[in-house]
């Protein structure tokens, strides 16, 4: 039977750009946000602070909720994510400093509609319906 995993994510705006991040998902490359599973026990808030933290070396200030999307994993279990609009103290990211190594290849600060066009391919396309409420 397949599961359904809660995961986190965060939409790091700058100015009127947003922070994507390119990682292998699924066996396949694709765009996504910082973030991830929420542990048993733990807080989405204090899951999100953590998973940014992990993946980009940001520390970030939740403002509020936006939404949902989701995506199946290669086992065939669905990840829902919980999608936190978010500022950072700083913007100095840096990919290398990756505890739990997970394949970020590169980020990139884009606008929406940039996000929104073809030239960015995603695990779901629920999460371009999410952007597209932004």
């Amino acid at each position: 039977m397949n599961k359904v995993y809660p995961a986190v994510k965060a939409i790091i705006q700058r100015g009127e750009k947003f922070l994507i991040i390119k990682q292998e998902l699924l066996n396949k490359i694709v765009w996504d946000l910082p973030g991830g599973k929420v542990d048993y026990g733990e807080s989405p808030y204090d899951t999100l602070v953590r998973e940014v933290k992990e993946e980009i070396h940001l520390s970030v200030n939740i403002i509020k909720p936006i939404g949902f999307f989701w995506f199946f994993r290669q086992d065939k279990d669905q990840v829902v994510c919980t999608t936190f609009l978010c500022t950072a103290d700083n913007y100095n990211i840096n990919l290398s400093k990756n505890p739990a190594d997970e394949n970020i290849t590169e980020y990139r600060w884009v606008t929406k509609d940039e996000f929104l066009g073809d030239d960015y391919e995603v695990g779901h396309n629920s999460i371009k319906k999410l952007f597209a409420l932004l």
